[in-house]
């Protein structure tokens, strides 16, 4: 298979390129850090696979979630592949809904990211083993990650030019859907589930 690689990360994405050449599956491998390059080896270039990362901070102003956008607006038939060190369920699912083709954790063995490849060339993925996530609006993760930081609730209301009894329904519908009951609770259930980023 031909993959093309897209990672910010340099050392990681040079050594994953040459794993993958190593293997008898993968017959040509592009590592690219830069979204001008990608895009520029992606309309001159046909490959069967595209690796793409989720967090491209030094490398693009736009997440991987938007670039897999407009990957499959230039070709509806990519195949992409999230490969990430977010292993977090609301990005699983984010990834599946927005067109990608599997989403596979940063730690997994070689073997394994091989044979996922293999399944996802051959139209196979493991959808069915993402957990049922209800996913909040623009607006209430907007409130969720204020609350987070320890912002008080009268002024998230004044930034947001709402009203704070609105501002409390916002909160009362997050803790529903997060099926927690205080802001603690919410905070740890929002790095779980990928709203926020942990601190590493």
């Amino acid at each position: 298979m031909k993959i093309l690689l897209f990672d910010d990360h340099r050392l990681f994405g040079e050594s994953l390129k040459k794993l993958l050449i190593e293997s008898q599956f993968v017959s040509l491998c592009y590592y690219v850090e830069r979204e001008n390059d990608f895009f520029r080896t992606f309309r001159e270039k046909e490959f069967d696979i595209i690796l793409l990362d989720i967090n491209l901070k030094n490398s693009s102003e736009k997440n991987g979630f938007e670039i897999l956008a407009d990957i499959l607006s230039i070709n509806p038939d990519s195949k992409v592949v999230i490969l990430s060190s977010y292993d977090m369920p609301i990005y699983k699912k984010m990834a599946f809904d927005k067109g990608a083709a599997d989403f596979i954790n940063k730690s997994v063995s070689m073997e394994e990211l091989v044979e996922r490849l293999k399944r996802v060339l051959c139209n196979k993925t493991y959808y069915n083993k993402i957990p049922d996530v209800e996913v909040l609006t623009e607006r209430e993760i907007e409130i969720l990650r204020a609350i987070c930081k320890g912002d008080i609730k009268k002024k998230i209301a004044k930034n947001l030019f709402i009203s704070e009894r609105t501002l409390y329904n916002h909160i009362q519908n997050i803790y529903d859907k997060l099926e927690v009951s205080n802001t603690v609770e919410a905070y740890n259930k929002a790095i779980k589930l990928g709203y926020i980023e942990p601190l590493m």
